[in-house]
């Protein structure tokens, strides 16, 4: 029996490597994780004498996820793992490997920061995260003034093998390198860095969401076209003596949230992931709300300075909470 390819050291879920192992006889295959067997398989060769073992990142994918972050740090212990994989009840490899849902180009030895983009834009009074592995046990926060100084400020990170998930807004960049005001800030990870320029325009609305990225990391998205409703209620009513009355009410009220001017053309990357994520979130007076797209408008002209508009609409994933945005 030969193993002529496993997976690598460290892997992302959607571009993990197959297993292909050339043997004549029927083997048995097991996934440990956290301690515990987690998958145990036979496996009899094809006509070539091999067992190929596709998608095991889809089944590593299922023990992992991310968290949303309400701290200035937060370590995302369960958004990445060390898989162990046995070949006939003896251990082959150890794969670490990082949640991620769609493909990517970054590797995963050193993959930055673990967003889609490397530059996108922010404005005061928005909360920002930005998450990846420390470099060197700590991330270097680097920030240029509106005079063109510049100044940097090394966090200290003990655990580097553990993901971990910043707060990256602008007054927490200023507080951070003692700044009253910046350029641009930006945040380096262990093989790069997530760049954020600071857009001042006052604006009439501005709508905040997060959303939970390919790497089921917290980002957010700052809509300044403004966000509109529709009303509309689904109720149940019944005839008592002969009168019509409610006796249930259920509002599906729809609202329509427009980006407004999009400055980078990066950042449609970030409105893709937003429009197609499983957790959405919209920013409130009384905190975050969740909500479930229900309708997306977002055109993109590839290599060309056409920048058009997104807009979208959704539903308060919970109907009660459709009187809390205001």
């Amino acid at each position: 029996m030969t193993v002529t390819q496993r997976p690598r050291t460290r892997e992302f879920c959607a571009t993990m490597q197959d297993y292909i192992i050339d043997t004549d006889s029927t083997i048995t295959f097991s996934i440990y994780y956290g301690g515990k067997k987690i998958l145990d398989e036979e496996y009899v060769p094809d006509a070539q004498n091999q067992v190929r073992i596709r998608r095991l990142g889809k089944f590593c994918e299922l023990a992992l996820w991310g968290e949303w972050c309400e701290d200035a740090l937060y370590w995302q212990t369960s958004a990445s793992g060390t898989f162990s994989f046995y070949i006939n009840n003896t251990k082959d490899a150890d794969s670490l490997v990082i949640y991620s849902c769609l493909q990517t180009r970054k590797s995963a030895g050193s993959p930055g920061a673990l967003s889609e983009v490397t530059q996108k834009v922010t404005r005061p009074g928005m909360p920002e995260y930005v998450s990846g592995f420390p470099y060197a046990n700590s991330c270097v926060v680097h920030g240029i003034l509106p005079d063109g100084t510049e100044k940097s400020y090394s966090l200290p990170l003990p655990n580097a093998q553990t993901i971990v998930t910043l707060k990256a807004d602008y007054e927490y960049a200023c507080s951070l390198l003692g700044a009253e005001s910046l350029r641009s800030y930006s945040f380096s990870l262990s093989g790069g860095s997530l760049e954020f320029v600071v857009d001042t325009t006052p604006y009439a609305e501005r709508w905040v969401f997060r959303f939970k990225n390919v790497y089921d990391m917290p980002e957010t998205l700052c809509c300044t076209g403004g966000l509109s409703v529709t009303g509309s209620s689904e109720d149940d009513t019944a005839s008592m003596y002969g009168v019509e009355r409610k006796f249930g009410l259920k509002v599906t009220d729809e609202y329509t949230a427009r980006s407004g001017i999009i400055h980078l053309r990066s950042e449609y990357k970030l409105w893709h992931n937003l429009l197609n994520a499983r957790e959405v979130e919209i920013q409130t007076s009384t905190g975050w709300i969740p909500i479930i797209i229900t309708k997306q408008k977002l055109e993109r002209d590839f290599r060309r300075s056409v920048l058009s508009t997104v807009e979208f609409s959704f539903r308060m994933a919970d109907p009660t909470q459709n009187n809390l945005i205001e």
